[in-house]
């Protein structure tokens, strides 16, 4: 199973959870990669100097990791067996990608992992964003719809929020540290959700929520040690975050709202340019009736036998 997250990895990719991972590991570092897989990320940590160490559940993909790694432990987080093969060892950072969504108790698997913690040690964790608006209004629809990847992936046993992401880091002995979030438009995952099959009033509630967007959360969370200053500036710093976060969201919905309305307007100029030339045809035709012989014999007959309702008159180029 293990395999079907295999992608490839760009250390350089923007809006991506791999790169952004990557960029708070570092370089150089003692990592614990929880749930690595079979190595798609051990392989670039490995190349940035890092000593890893891997769990993994699946024996096969491990065995593949074992190439870029110093060693893989093979076991089930939910039953704790890794961390008996771990003890004493102490690890600069510890990264859960995409794995505690998987896990039956998330906080338990982060508190072992706590453990073996530097002091100056942190976490990086990546989760989806249940709350994303694609999953919203296909809920209004009466859906859910599970798949083999993204947001509802089968195999999620737990769901995830950003608030609850940051109760779940608080719960682990952790302090929120900095906040990285992977984005994906409305109507723009896998779930498959139309613009045409949610009313306009319900997408701007929707909309709304600045996390309306997040498809993934990615955090760096460093151990509490007890000092009211750093939970103090990790709030001051996250409240901060959460700021400029909205108002990047804002603004993005703001140029939306503005382009649409460009685009309003351009088309009701067309339709104008549309209009203009359908009534300049139209004057044409009836000029040509107008100033036709035929009509020129009726308006004579019309004469002669006193029809004196008047019939229309042609338009001269200048009147028109």
């Amino acid at each position: 199973m293990a395999f079907i997250y295999e992608v490839p990895v760009d250390p350089d990719a923007e809006n991506n959870p791999h790169s952004f991972i990557l960029d708070i590991v570092g370089y150089n570092k003692r990592v614990l990669e929880v749930g690595c897989a079979n190595g798609f990320v051990t392989k670039v940590l490995s190349e940035r100097g890092c000593t890893v160490v891997g769990i993994e559940l699946d024996a096969e993909a491990a065995a593949v990791a074992e190439k870029w790694a110093e060693k893989v432990v093979v076991g089930d987080l939910d039953v704790g067996t890794p961390w008996r093969d771990l003890d004493g060892e102490q690890f600069d950072v510890v990264t859960f990608g995409d794995v505690l969504e998987h896990l039956r108790d998330p906080l338990a698997a982060l508190r072992a992992a706590v453990r073996h913690l530097n002091p100056s040690g942190y976490v990086a964790i990546s989760v989806p964003n249940i709350a994303h608006g694609d999953v919203r209004m296909a809920l209004l629809l009466g859906a859910f719809p599970y798949g083999d990847t993204g947001l509802l992936d089968r195999t999620h046993i737990r769901f995830f929020t950003g608030s609850s992401l940051e109760e779940l880091i608080r719960e682990a002995g952790l302090v929120l540290m900095e906040t990285r979030r992977v984005v994906a438009p409305l109507f723009g995952t896998e779930l498959g959700v139309t613009h045409d099959s949610v009313d306009q009033s319900t997408i701007d509630v929707i909309l709304d929520d600045p996390e309306a967007e997040t498809y993934q959360f990615v955090v760096k969370a460093v151990l509490d040690n007890g000092t009211h200053d750093l939970t103090a500036l990790a709030d001051r710093a996250n409240r901060l975050g959460d700021q400029v976060h909205r108002e990047v969201a804002r603004s993005a919905r703001l140029d939306k709202e503005l382009q649409d309305l460009q685009r309003e307007q351009l088309r009701s100029q067309e339709s104008l340019q549309d209009a203009r030339r359908q009534s300049a045809a139209s004057q044409q035709q009836l000029d040509a009736v107008l100033n036709s012989r035929t009509f020129r014999m009726i308006t004579r007959l019309r004469r002669l036998f006193g029809l004196s309702r008047p019939l229309p008159q042609p338009v001269s180029p200048e009147e028109s």
